[in-house]
């Protein structure tokens, strides 16, 4: 009987390692921790419309995307896989390609944050 996979990363050439999974940088792990903290499906874009009415009406500045924008994508896609794991698709996973990430990498991100895990208080 064939087996059918249904996992946005199969058919990848090689299988990642351990060593992808690790190779964040200090920043990059920082990034990830703050993603693990917040959706970012949830966030007003502070450039829009209703962003600029929410900032006027309630004095308040709104968050706005990492300066980096390979930290950026960084940050959306932790957040996704942290928060809705079941919402990743393909262009995600192609956004993290192109921002340089390997498939170990992103493997390894989305293994680690699509699991609940027990705070540690």
């Amino acid at each position: 009987m064939a087996y059918v996979g249904f996992t946005f990363l199969d058919g990848q050439t090689r299988d990642p390692t351990a060593d992808d999974a690790v190779r964040f940088t200090p920043i990059e792990l920082r990034v990830i921790a703050l993603a693990e903290r917040i959706d970012a499906t949830r966030e007003i874009d502070a450039g829009s419309r209703l962003g600029r009415f929410v900032e006027w009406a309630a004095g308040i500045r709104l968050p706005r995307p990492l300066a980096d924008q390979r930290l950026e994508t960084l940050r959306r896609f932790a957040s996704l896989a942290r928060h809705h794991a079941d919402r990743v698709e393909e262009a995600d996973i192609a956004e993290m390609h192109r921002a340089g990430y390997s498939q170990g990498q992103i493997r390894g991100l989305f293994d680690y944050l699509s699991h609940d895990h027990p705070s540690i208080a």
